[in-house]
């Protein structure tokens, strides 16, 4: 079957109750005070949200959205109250860019470069970049590849490589700072650039402070041979709770920075032949120290000092464990290993405290650590690799599945944890040009996705995954889900079976995984939340980075439609 609910609760309509599950994740003293204050949200990683997002089916319409075009594809964006007045910033591409949302469309307070070298880099106007994604729009809704390449690659804004500038130059990971301050992993170092004023919602930006870290930090031969990146650079980034910016590089090392200077402090180097692929988490445990960060061969955690020395002995806290790290994949995956950042499950009083993943098995598993003291008189379970694992389960979407692995992080709230397939069956032919953007683009629109969306819910009576639901019939951009505790949803960006070269925005129901909400927005790139994720503003309005630019949504200016969900011929969208 394509949707099916197989827990017992589920089947006869009975919401499992949260339990001490409802409380979040504390927030950390040096960060902004926002829900949303780095990549994945909070330093617990759990890609989810109190706000509640506008449930329903909608049609994409000219007035359902507002965009601020990006330079060519910019990914972090957060926003913040100062003064009274709601203040964003977003860095789109080769600057960050502070904004204001006025009647309805974004208006930049100011804007600060930062440092790079784009070999034949052509800025565009707002004009110019609305007339690219209009013409890609027309060129995917013919589904001529040959077309959609030759464009792309002909533009002077590097279309073509916008993804690999981000990883080799740009911003991928970054902060949100308790001064309202943006701090990005940028290539081999950091960048910051903090508020004038930042008392002032109109106050213009700092020159931007960009550092390198030195040399010996980095491996590229260790990355070229155990990745599909050419050379090693800074990745993840995090800000411990007693105050130190940690940033995890691909070659396998996990280094402290002063949040002032951006001085290096302490490195430490995982053990032989790992990688840190992933961004991490940080919590206020071990006074504060706690970071909790996989490579592609075991789950860390380590303590940083107050000093910011970085220790993996158990005598402060630390600990590592071993899962299963497959096999290194010809595509879809960075490496072996883990796909995804673990996330923090856990933090009431009396909740069971779990660091969660996925492991590198070709059917992937949804892996539970025990994050502090293992339970007294805990045995290693049958087949659990660590006694440190206290489930693990595989997920398994059935024969036509052979392969189950995933790129995204485990979106996770309330004892609830969710994840996608991001593996094509029967693998894909070759794209038609060169560049990570160009297949950006087609995924969804022209070619097939991958398929498979599954929900977990802890049974912390048993110390058990169980399954609450999953569905073949979605298909899942390369994009990391969020979940709504407001609308008691988890939100895709992807396919609906029935309804090929179509994207949605999809609300799946937390218990029982019926369709709740749908955006219908057909071809058009500005809405393809391809290499990003999903996320909301304060009130609910779906807001986040996409192929294009900053795109704040609002349904009440969209065109109704009725359920899209078992309808193939289904003609009611109007898109423009």
């Amino acid at each position: 079957m394509a949707y099916r609910l197989l827990t017992f609760a589920a089947i006869l309509g009975i919401g499992i109750v949260p339990g001490a599950y409802a409380n979040a994740p504390t927030r950390n003293p040096y960060l902004a005070d926002s829900p949303n204050n780095q990549s994945h949200w909070n330093d617990a990683a759990t890609d989810s949200t109190d706000a509640a997002v506008p449930t329903g089916h909608y049609c994409m319409q000219p007035g359902g959205f507002a965009i601020a075009y990006a330079d060519t594809l910019g990914i972090p964006a957060y926003g913040a109250d100062v003064a009274g007045r709601k203040v964003y910033w977003f860095f789109s591409g080769t600057a960050l860019r502070k904004l204001m949302f006025e009647d309805g469309d974004w208006v930049e307070v100011a804007r600060q470069p930062i440092r790079m070298t784009l070999p034949d880099y052509r800025p565009l106007s707002r004009s110019k970049r609305e007339w690219q994604a209009l013409e890609l729009n027309g060129l995917l809704k013919k589904g001529d590849e040959a077309a959609i390449a030759s464009f792309v690659t002909a533009q002077p804004n590097r279309l073509q490589f916008a993804v690999e500038d981000q990883v080799g130059q740009g911003v991928l990971y970054s902060l949100f700072t308790r001064d309202n301050g943006f701090l990005g992993a940028n290539a081999r170092g950091l960048v910051r650039i903090d508020n004038i004023d930042p008392a002032d919602p109109q106050s213009g930006l700092a020159p931007a402070l960009q550092t390198v870290l030195p040399d010996e930090l980095f491996d590229n031969a260790k990355v070229a041979a155990g990745t599909f990146f050419p050379a090693d650079s800074v990745f993840g980034l995090g800000m411990t709770f007693n105050g130190y910016v940690v940033v995890s590089t691909l070659g396998g090392r996990v280094v402290t920075v002063d949040r002032e200077t951006l001085a290096p402090v302490d490195s430490y180097l995982a053990q032989e032949g790992e990688l840190f692929t992933n961004g991490f988490a940080t919590s206020n445990e071990l006074s504060g120290g706690a970071v909790y960060i996989a490579s592609n061969r075991r789950m860390y955690r380590l303590a940083v000092d107050e000093q910011g020395g970085i220790h993996d002995s158990p005598e402060y806290g630390a600990w590592s464990a071993i899962y299963d790290p497959g096999e290194r994949l010809p595509t879809g995956k960075i490496a072996d290993g883990t796909g995804s950042t673990p996330t923090l499950m856990g933090f009431a009083a009396d909740d069971d405290k779990l660091v969660v993943l996925t492991d590198g098995a070709r059917k992937m598993r949804l892996v539970a650590f025990w994050r502090d003291a293992i339970p007294q008189g805990w045995k290693v379970r049958v087949g659990m690799p660590s006694r440190r694992i206290a489930d693990q389960v595989e997920v398994d979407f059935g024969p036509d599945y052979p392969v189950v692995q995933s790129e995204q992080s485990v979106v996770a709230e309330a004892g609830y944890a969710f994840v996608v397939n991001s593996m094509l069956s029967g693998g894909s032919k070759p794209m038609p040009a060169k560049g990570a953007f160009i297949r950006g683009l087609l995924a969804g629109t022209v070619r097939p996705l991958p398929k498979g969306a599954a929900m977990y819910h802890w049974n912390q009576r048993r110390d058990r995954w169980e399954l609450q639901w999953q569905r073949t019939d979605i298909g899942t951009i390369a994009t990391v889900p969020m979940l709504s505790k407001g609308s008691s949803m988890v939100i895709l960006n992807g396919t609906l079976d029935g309804h090929p070269g179509r994207l949605y925005h999809l609300g799946l129901d937390l218990e029982n995984g019926a369709l709740k909400m749908s955006i219908e927005t057909g071809t058009d790139p500005r809405f393809n939340g391809a290499f990003t994720g999903i996320k909301s503003d304060d009130d609910g309005s779906l807001m986040y980075t996409t192929m294009f630019g900053l795109v704040r949504y609002d349904t009440n200016r969209m065109q109704r439609i009725a359920s899209p969900e078992g309808s193939e011929d289904d003609t009611s969208c109007r898109l423009p």
